[in-house]
């Protein structure tokens, strides 16, 4: 009977349950968008839709000035306080307001300069941004309802929801490219948020009107203070690593060619996929989890009970992966990109390590350690820009994913080191 009743009151294993039977159902829907792509539009195709998801990615934090980690943490908090809740929605209304109206300046003014920046001179896709500028409210829409979710730890509604959301992706993206190729996939990207927040409307309705009140909020900004570290944390630190991705892919096309650029992409996509397993653990349990801890000895259980739970079923899906590389690619692409079976082993050992300092440097987020967070981020993108440059030339694009592999070790080392009072010597307060 010790089993069941672990079970029953193990918040960890339920969210990590739900999230590998969500995680399995999308890497069966990516499966299908990925093969698509492939066959459709290639390697090439496949890079410049990575370039228009990095710049999506970053508008998805900014339409919400890069607050949704911050809502996460106070979601969790006053979760049981209507009064609070309303004045932490009303403050995010109004960030959300000025990122909505800058973003779209941004997107649909400047789509001459995005597009030269992102695709290249040669490519004319002016028009994808243009729309983006008009998605940007659907996008902040989704970020607030999402950190709801994950902040009241729904993990229930919100593998339901997401699970409508990649079904629905999977057909609007696999449609778009078979009618349009390329440009159908572009657009597919930029509409995907419209798509989401109506899903987001109809199985979430309940739950986001039960503690999000229409009627009680209001214009101000009494949150302001307790989310602008967030937004901070955020803006700078998804900003830089977004353009990282795409300089990166930029240098791979001038120095090899777009094809091994598209290559890496699918290495990060799959990379994506399998990584998913653990991602939702960090929103959903580990950064609503670490806000209540107040001091290093619970803190110090936490990562150990984390550790215990999820490392070993990490370890064994890395060599899985590993071990199936080929077949991988083959079922995800066609044979062309079997070139990239060479990355794994250094794509693989990186996400291990990623993953086990991404456990401990959650603390950052979770207790405002703002210069901490963007100290330790900035690191890790000019360290892994830095080292992919010098590797390039003696590895090709391996040496990018070499680069991938360092970056995370020397990463995890200055995390343990910023954070070493809460893992050496007696129990102190956080």
């Amino acid at each position: 009977m010790k089993l069941p009743g672990f079970i029953k009151n193990n918040l960890l294993f339920k969210v990590t349950s739900a999230n590998a039977f969500l995680v399995f159902a999308k890497m069966g829907f990516t499966l299908i968008t990925q093969k698509v792509l492939a066959i459709i539009i290639g390697a090439e195709g496949i890079a410049l839709v990575g370039n228009l998801k990095n710049v999506t990615a970053f508008f998805e934090k900014f339409s919400v000035l890069g607050t949704s980690n911050g809502l996460v943490k106070y979601v969790a908090e006053y979760k049981d306080d209507k009064q609070k809740l309303n004045q932490l929605f009303s403050t995010t209304l109004l960030f959300s307001t000025a990122a909505a109206l800058l973003s779209f300046c941004i997107l649909f003014f400047g789509a001459s300069f995005l597009n030269q920046s992102i695709f290249g001179e040669t490519r004319d896709f002016k028009l994808i941004f243009k729309i983006l500028a008009f998605v940007i409210p659907f996008l902040s829409l989704n970020a607030i309802v999402n950190a709801l979710l994950n902040g009241l730890s729904a993990y229930k509604i919100f593998t339901k929801a997401t699970l409508v959301i990649v079904v629905v992706n999977t057909v609007l993206i696999v449609g778009f490219t078979y009618k349009l190729g390329l440009y159908g996939s572009l657009v597919a990207v930029a509409i995907i948020p419209i798509v989401q927040f109506i899903c987001y409307i109809v199985i979430t309705f309940k739950t986001s009107f039960t503690y999000i009140s229409l009627k009680g909020v209001t214009l101000n900004l009494s949150f302001k203070n307790k989310l602008l570290p967030y937004s901070l944390m955020t803006i700078v630190v998804v900003l830089f690593a977004n353009i990282n991705e795409i300089a990166i892919r930029r240098l791979i096309e001038h120095k090899i060619s777009i094809a091994d650029s598209g290559y890496w992409t699918a290495m990060n996509s799959i990379s994506n996929a399998y990584m998913q397993f653990t991602a939702a653990i960090f929103p959903l349990y580990i950064l609503p989890r670490y806000a209540r801890i107040t001091n290093t000895y619970n803190f110090r259980k936490e990562v150990k009970h984390i550790y215990k739970m999820l490392l070993p079923l990490l370890i064994v899906g890395l060599f899985l992966v590993f071990l199936l590389k080929q077949q991988i690619i083959t079922l995800l692409y066609t044979t062309e990109f079997l070139e990239m079976s060479k990355y794994f082993k250094w794509q693989l050992l990186g996400d291990l390590v990623k993953f086990t300092a991404f456990v401990i440097a959650y603390q950052f987020l979770a207790k405002k350690q703002t210069t901490n967070f963007i100290i330790t981020e900035l690191f890790s993108v000019i360290v892994f820009y830095m080292l992919s440059v010098y590797f390039i030339d003696y590895y090709g694009t391996e040496g990018v994913v070499i680069a991938h592999f360092i970056r995370y070790i020397l990463y995890f080392l200055v995390v343990l080191f910023i954070l070493r009072k809460s893992f050496v010597g007696v129990n102190r307060a956080l």
